[in-house]
């Protein structure tokens, strides 16, 4: 009995119309890997940064059907047409949480006067900030890999795109200078300049899933967790400890962009100052307990060489003792 073929919903005509349509669309050249996903649809199979519609929309209807990875698999086709179809539908390559954003030629202007101002890097790496798993996957298969880079993305938007979730809060809190809503994505501390690495490793938890924060209060004691959190927390041993390890290697990424900050807080921990008021300023006690927890090995095992003496007359707390003489 020979396979059924797929049914197809697209022919000819439908590719005629998307080809000539998407030509003068601002996603010609977004990956398709890319669309797919934002569009919560099967994904583009073929990987790879030339994979975008410009790759295709020059071809006619026959010779797409010659083209290697689209011979003989029509299902491919049509699954290509979709991805066109709807993006070109909806202009919209961040799903179905929309809102039409006033993004014209003066945004890069405005967002590089407003980060200059606020002393915020241009260089600070997306992939450190608090944004979504989705957004920050969207940010790397468009190359998106600093704020610097998150402006010119922004500039060569049109009026009339239409953008939505946590990508769009960060670029109107850089365009509008919301401080608030700016320190929920990147680690800027409201009311002041620059950026802190303590915020920063608070942000590091938004990657976290309930199951593995939960997991992770209870392998520090955190109190007495209510009954949800401790249904929750099902991690086995062998998995927090794999989760510890990848936090450390995440905090290693952020420590080594704040290099100076880092040594300021051993400096701070050996001459008497508590981690748990260090991270005060995440302003969540859970959250503060993980940040604490983390940072405290990870300063235990990376302590900065040629640390002044305490000089508060105080006796060190339990993590400044990480830092005392044996």
């Amino acid at each position: 009995m020979s396979e059924e073929s797929p049914t197809l919903r697209y022919n000819k005509d439908d590719w005629d119309e998307i080809r000539l349509a998407f030509a003068t669309s601002l996603m010609v050249d977004t990956n398709l890997l890319s669309l797919s996903q934002n569009l919560e649809i099967e994904e583009w199979p073929i990987k790879g940064s030339g994979e975008t519609p410009s790759k295709y929309i020059d071809f006619t209807w026959e010779e797409l059907q010659e083209l290697p990875g689209l011979a003989d698999m029509p299902e491919r086709i049509d699954l290509l047409i979709h991805i066109l179809r709807e993006t070109q539908a909806f202009d919209d390559p961040f799903g179905d949480m929309v809102a039409t954003v006033d993004a014209h030629a003066s945004v890069d202007r405005t967002l590089e006067k407003n980060i200059n101002r606020l002393k915020i890097p241009q260089d600070f790496p997306m992939a450190l900030s608090g944004l979504s798993a989705d957004t920050l996957s969207f940010c790397q298969n468009e190359d998106i890999k600093t704020l610097k880079d998150f402006g010119h993305f922004a500039q060569n938007m049109a009026q009339n795109i239409v953008i939505g979730g946590d990508f769009r809060a960060l670029l109107n809190a850089l365009t509008q200078e919301d401080q608030q809503t700016l320190a929920k994505y990147i680690p800027f501390r409201p009311g002041s300049f620059g950026l802190h690495l303590p915020e920063c490793i608070g942000l590091l938890l938004n990657q976290l899933s309930d199951v593995e924060k939960c997991s992770l209060l209870k392998r520090f004691s955190y109190g007495k967790l209510s009954e949800l959190q401790e249904s929750k927390a099902r991690l086995s041993k062998e998995q927090i400890s794999q989760l510890e390890d990848i936090l450390q290697t995440k905090l290693k990424e952020i420590c080594d962009y704040f290099p100076e900050q880092y040594k300021q807080l051993a400096i701070d921990i050996k001459g008497g100052k508590t981690l748990e008021r260090v991270f005060m300023v995440v302003d969540e006690p859970e959250r503060e307990c993980i940040c604490a927890q983390i940072t405290a090995r990870y300063l235990k095992e990376n302590a900065v060489a040629d640390l002044p003496e305490s000089a508060s007359g105080k006796k060190p707390g339990f993590f400044a003792r990480l830092f005392g003489r044996k």
